[in-house]
């Protein structure tokens, strides 16, 4: 009896373990994610030069990257 109590909280650490990584993993590969779209963001600006900061392409990252921090 104590070796199937013993292995249920093996088990329920386990799942907490797991759970803990599956959070962090999500956390950076939306962190990973901003940093691209901040980046892509950036580097548009510069390359654009005079033109408006309303391109299409502009609009597009600002839209995709304020998506993702909403979710934050």
């Amino acid at each position: 009896m104590k070796l199937e109590e013993k292995r249920r909280a093996i088990e329920a650490q386990k799942k907490k373990v797991e759970a803990a990584f599956t959070r962090h993993r999500q956390r950076m590969g939306r962190t990973a994610f901003l940093n691209v779209v901040r980046c892509s963001l950036s580097r548009c600006r510069r390359s654009k030069g005079r033109q408006t900061a309303g391109s299409e392409e502009t609009q597009r990252i600002r839209k995709t990257w304020w998506r993702c921090l909403s979710r934050t």
